[in-house]
């Protein structure tokens, strides 16, 4: 990577550290009543803490309409099964009004951010994402000459991205480049705030 870019991740990590302590101190001050919360709950968000990830399958494989963007999402929100999820890219309204609607009915939006030639997330992206946020990451199969989409996270180093959950059978993930990612925050919340000219 070029000076500047160095010079990014330095300053990102610095932050993130800040953050990290900023958020440890406010949790030691917390008073959480004794059964209030789960140690899950509670828990600093970390990577090691991060959200869960489930680990569905694909199960439609016609091209252009299979259900693997159905899975990848479902997994990056932690369900347990397809139940209620729409297979978005098969919606006759487009697979981001479909997508759009089916988090906005669990109180959340979509991220979109384009991913730079690196396949990390661009540095003009505000507030980054925590480390350990699950996403669903959007490059070229491994199979052919076309889309496909898996699970990621946000690396230790705040600008990559770690695969962690192809739902295809044969888990081989993607195939550079990594084209765009999509985030999952709750409405209000300020965890990405991904300027739609970027898509």
């Amino acid at each position: 990577p070029g000076s500047s870019q160095r010079k990014w991740r330095r300053r990102l990590r610095r932050r993130r550290r800040r953050e990290a302590e900023e958020q440890e101190g406010a949790m030691e001050l917390a008073a959480i009543p004794a059964g209030a919360a789960s140690d899950e709950e509670a828990a600093p968000a970390s990577a090691d803490a991060a959200p869960l990830v489930s680990k569905l399958a694909q199960t439609d494989f016609t091209p252009g309409s299979g259900n693997a963007l159905q899975v990848a999402v479902a997994c990056a929100l932690g369900l347990e099964s397809l139940d209620g999820v729409p297979n978005f890219v098969a919606a006759p309204e487009g697979y981001e009004a479909s997508l759009s609607s089916f988090l906005s009915g669990r109180g959340r939006r979509v991220c979109k951010v384009k991913l730079t030639e690196a396949g990390c997330l661009p540095t003009d992206v505000a507030p980054v994402p925590a480390v350990g946020t699950p996403c669903v990451v959007r490059g070229t199969s491994p199979r052919g000459d076309f889309g496909h989409v898996v699970v990621g996270r946000v690396a230790a180093d705040g600008a990559s991205l770690d695969l962690v959950h192809d739902p295809h059978p044969d888990a081989t993930m993607l195939r550079p480049p990594l084209v765009w990612c999509a985030f999952f925050p709750a409405e209000g919340d300020a965890a990405v705030a991904a300027d739609e000219s970027r898509r």
